[in-house]
């Protein structure tokens, strides 16, 4: 009984301990931006090429859906000029948070929050 006890709360403790770093993990999300030619679209992928540090580059970048929501990446099409603002806080990989599509280098309207 007292073993149960124990492990018990040293979760408790752990998990009480870790909630404050997660937290700060997430708001310190740094979130950046790509344009460039769409190459490829997916369901759960997007492809961009573009200039990134003065080098022609294709990004790769992963698109989640959230739940209750109509996918807005079905209005993107290859060969579009976009916008991709993205973050890197899972594993390295990039995640969008909104694309807008460019019309002559400009943004067209408020962009599709993913």
């Amino acid at each position: 009984m007292n073993q149960t006890r124990n492990a018990m709360s040293a979760i408790v403790l752990g998990a009480f301990l870790s909630a404050p770093l997660a937290a700060v993990a997430a708001t310190n999300t740094v979130h950046r931006t790509f344009d460039g030619t769409v190459v490829h679209v997916s369901t759960l992928n997007l492809k961009v090429k573009g200039l990134e540090a003065g080098k022609e580059q294709i990004l790769s970048f992963d698109y989640l859906p959230r739940f209750g929501k109509a996918s807005p990446i079905y209005k993107i099409h290859a060969g579009e000029a976009v916008r991709v603002t993205f973050d890197q806080k899972g594993a390295g990989a990039r995640h969008v948070t909104r694309v807008q599509q460019l019309a002559h280098g400009m943004p067209t309207g408020s962009g599709m929050k993913m």
